[in-house]
């Protein structure tokens, strides 16, 4: 294995982890500290205004603190993480035109995800009553941008190494039959 797939795999186990850290760790405390509510992040389908008002106002100082300061220093990471992890295998397992489309997708959903943490910023900065529709509606977009994206390139990706897995398999099956 050369050089730079050793440092690809670093990433890749790094991206994991991080992630981990958020989905069993970071953001359980940002809903345990916003009564149970769900974090904008974890909503792919997006939300309301009302909804988002509901959050902000459940959310209690040392829950706004957390989710501005740790939270979101995990979630700096996380996007450009997922863009690398996601965009180098695309860009070598699919064939030229469709291979660099998906890994430039990839790329873009990291910024959408980038987008996103910078307009919840903003929300959670701000008193629940002073949040506007506008902000919503920006931080809502990049949620719904993020959230297609991701999972446009995650399913991509998931169908591209089964069949790889698949041909490999096969070709093993030839070499030992």
């Amino acid at each position: 294995m050369s050089k730079g797939w050793k440092i690809y795999w670093v990433v890749v186990a790094v991206t994991v982890t991080n992630y981990l850290t958020m989905v069993l760790w970071s953001l359980p405390l940002v809903s345990e500290m916003a009564d149970g509510g769900v974090p904008f992040d974890m909503r792919p389908g997006g939300y309301s205004f009302e909804e988002a008002q509901v959050f902000l106002t459940a959310t209690n100082n040392e829950g706004r603190d957390f989710y501005l300061n740790i939270q979101q220093l995990l979630d700096f990471f996380y996007p450009t993480l997922f863009a690398i992890s996601v965009a180098i295998p695309l860009a070598h397992l699919v064939p030229r035109y469709w291979g660099w489309s998906l890994a430039l997708l990839a790329i873009a959903a990291g910024v959408f995800d980038h987008l996103e943490n910078s307009a919840v910023s903003i929300m959670l900065r701000v008193e629940p009553d002073l949040v506007t529709e506008a902000m919503v509606s920006s931080a809502n977009n990049w949620t719904l941008a993020k959230s297609i994206s991701t999972s446009i390139v995650s399913i991509a990706l998931l169908i591209v190494l089964c069949r790889k897995g698949i041909a490999w398999l096969k070709s093993r099956k030839i070499e030992a039959g």
